[in-house]
């Protein structure tokens, strides 16, 4: 019987003390592949069950990872982190993980389980889900697989079919249909994905999964490697080591049945970004849209009815939200507010926290709450921020996924074309 799970975990642990001060000695070595590919892994502890690590598609930050993961293996877990981008010498980024051939990271999997009695568990973030996961189902179908692989960690995975273009629902890659494994995901709260992750796990638990997740407060997307943190982030990304041993704890008595063959593997692809406003398919009306601003005057998008209005969504988390918040400002100033209106909707946060951060980056347009996040998938926003540009008639003729400059050139003329029309 398949069972569907969907577990929140809010962990209170008095057990386990993690000391970054007191951390495991880093050791390097090479692991061959086949005759052509060998892997650098760097490794924390001897004791315990074996984690494989396979970082982000924006690559290791070693101050921050060494950290972690000495942490990690002073929690009686033998670490590999598999340093995939200097290994294949390719840059790190959005697309890098597609270079990657899945046959080389099934043969990282076969080669990194235990010759003993431990467990091998996986920890991937972002789309190195993707790519372990493509592998996992791989070596399932090659091996029959092993009862000495435990399960695998998602920090925010990212199974997306491709990048986003206007117009289009959330889609995820066909694996997450036929994936029979046990999965731990940890997910952030400040996300785009959050807004996804019951649905991503609905999928998942269909195929055959067996998965469980926790919820991250206060933090986003890669809080426990990026440059730039909060305080809160900071806090959070040292409790990870505790987090993820608790998620293998659970994992390792997670029984899966593995009743199927896997598809073949299709090749994914990861699109760049566009760089500029793109046409809105057909000839759609915009959803009906009524929120408060930050000062509690309600706003109906049917209200702005002959003027084209420019609908931001947004969140204080998102740098990219951040960094276009002026130029939006002056597009406005741009237009008579007789013409073009720039309304933006801050998703998923409170009226406080909204306005504490108003008080340090202005915003020249009025910023509407949405704070249970009902707009998200009505108007399809999949990633932060996404622009709607709708004209006098109420039609959707552009969108944005992405950070923009407002004021420039091109995007004011394609404006003034709408206002004059």
């Amino acid at each position: 019987m398949i069972h569907r799970a969907s577990l929140t975990f809010l962990f209170f642990i008095t057990s386990i003390q993690t000391s970054l001060a007191d951390t495991a000695e880093a050791e390097h070595f090479d692991l061959q592949l086949n005759d052509d590919t060998e892997v650098s892994i760097t490794k924390f502890g001897n004791d315990g069950d074996r984690i494989l690590w396979i970082p982000s598609e924006h690559g290791i930050r070693k101050q921050k990872h060494y950290s972690i993961l000495s942490a990690l293996a002073d929690l009686r877990h033998e670490v590999w982190l598999a340093e995939l981008h200097e290994s294949y010498f390719i840059p790190a980024g959005r697309s890098s993980y597609t270079k990657i051939p899945v046959d080389d990271i099934t043969s990282l999997i076969e080669k990194s389980i235990p010759k003993d009695d431990r467990k091998l568990f996986i920890v991937s973030t972002g789309r190195a889900a993707v790519l372990s996961v493509l592998a996992l189902n791989r070596w399932q179908a090659e091996t029959g697989g092993s009862e000495r692989f435990g399960g695998i960690v998602m920090i925010h995975p990212s199974f997306q079919a491709d990048t986003p273009t206007p117009g289009t629902a959330m889609e995820y890659l066909p694996l997450v249909d036929t994936t029979q494994l046990p999965i731990f995901i940890i997910q952030p709260k400040k996300s785009n994905k959050y807004w996804y992750l019951n649905t991503l796990v609905s999928r998942l638990s269909d195929g055959g999964s067996k998965v469980y997740t926790q919820i991250i407060e206060q933090a986003s997307d890669g809080y426990h490697a990026r440059p730039q943190t909060s305080d809160a982030e900071k806090q959070m990304a040292k409790k990870l080591p505790e987090h993820i041993a608790m998620a293998t704890q659970l994992l390792s008595k997670t029984e899966v049945e593995v009743q199927q063959q896997h598809s073949p593997i299709k090749p994914w692809k990861v699109s760049s970004i566009a760089e500029t406003l793109q046409p809105y398919p057909g000839n759609t009306r915009a959803h009906p849209l009524e929120l408060r601003d930050i000062d509690g005057n309600t706003h109906r998008l049917q209200d702005y009815r002959e003027k084209v209005v420019v609908l931001n969504f947004w969140a204080t988390w998102c740098p990219p939200c951040v960094e276009e918040i002026p130029s939006l400002g002056r597009l406005q100033q741009a237009f008579s507010e007789e013409d073009l209106v720039v309304l933006s909707v801050d998703i998923g946060e409170s009226k406080k926290e909204v306005r504490a951060f108003l008080q340090q980056v202005p915003a020249d347009f009025p910023v509407l709450l949405n704070p249970d996040g009902s707009t998200v998938k009505q108007w399809e926003v999949i990633a932060f921020p996404t622009t709607f540009i709708i004209d006098r008639d109420g039609i959707i003729k552009l969108a944005y996924f992405g950070g923009l400059e407002w004021d420039n050139t091109n995007v004011v003329r394609r404006l003034q074309g709408l206002v004059n029309n």
